[in-house]
């Protein structure tokens, strides 16, 4: 996001995260349910507190929801302002925390993308396909979506550097379980002629 259109787009998305139910994931008026377990929740909580202490604004969430002081729940959490090199930056949070960093320009943005340990999903927001397909060829991710996070389970799916190394899906997932052999002959055989 370049530093010009950051705050509105922090103010657009603090709204939306604001308007998401927070509850049983079983009820289809909720749009998110608990963390896995007690462990998860506090990994999620101390993360937080360091984005905050590393000079991140908590734009909407940042703590349990009041109406549920039992489970593992936390709010939907959207930080803006996050340094590229901060702690919300560079943990994998696995919770329901958004992290905007300005960018100078695309160039920019691009290098703030690859600019991780990680590279499991990635996301370009234009009107133009072409340009998200240009920029999508430049992300070290297993996965690039166009205009919101994109997954299909009957293809590969996997990550790059330490987001995991081989795919889950599709061709790609079958592979490592398969064994090849190489056969050379000096002739075709017969039944293979064709």
């Amino acid at each position: 996001m370049t530093r010009d259109r950051h705050d509105a787009l922090v103010d657009a998305l603090a709204a939306r995260f604001a308007a998401v139910r927070v509850g049983d994931p079983f009820d289809p008026e909720v749009g998110t349910g608990p963390v896995g377990m007690l462990r998860h929740r506090e990994r999620i909580e101390m993360l937080m507190q360091k984005g905050r202490e590393e000079g991140a604004r908590c734009a909407v969430g940042g703590g349990r929801p009041k109406h549920l002081p039992r489970g593992y729940f936390i709010e939907p959490t959207m930080f803006g302002d996050v340094d590229n090199q901060s702690t919300l930056a560079r943990e994998e949070i696995f919770g329901p925390v958004l992290s905007v960093m300005p960018a100078a320009d695309e160039e920019d943005a691009i290098r703030l993308a690859n600019d991780t340990p990680y590279g499991l999903n990635n996301s370009v927001f234009t009107n133009d396909a072409n340009r998200a397909w240009q920029v999508s060829r430049r992300l070290l991710s297993g996965t690039v979506g166009h205009d919101t996070f994109r997954t299909d389970f009957s293809i590969a799916f996997g990550g790059f550097k330490q987001s995991g190394i081989g795919r889950e899906g599709g061709v790609e997932g079958l592979r490592p379980f398969l064994e090849a052999e190489t056969v050379i002959l000096e002739a075709i055989p017969p039944e293979l002629k064709i």
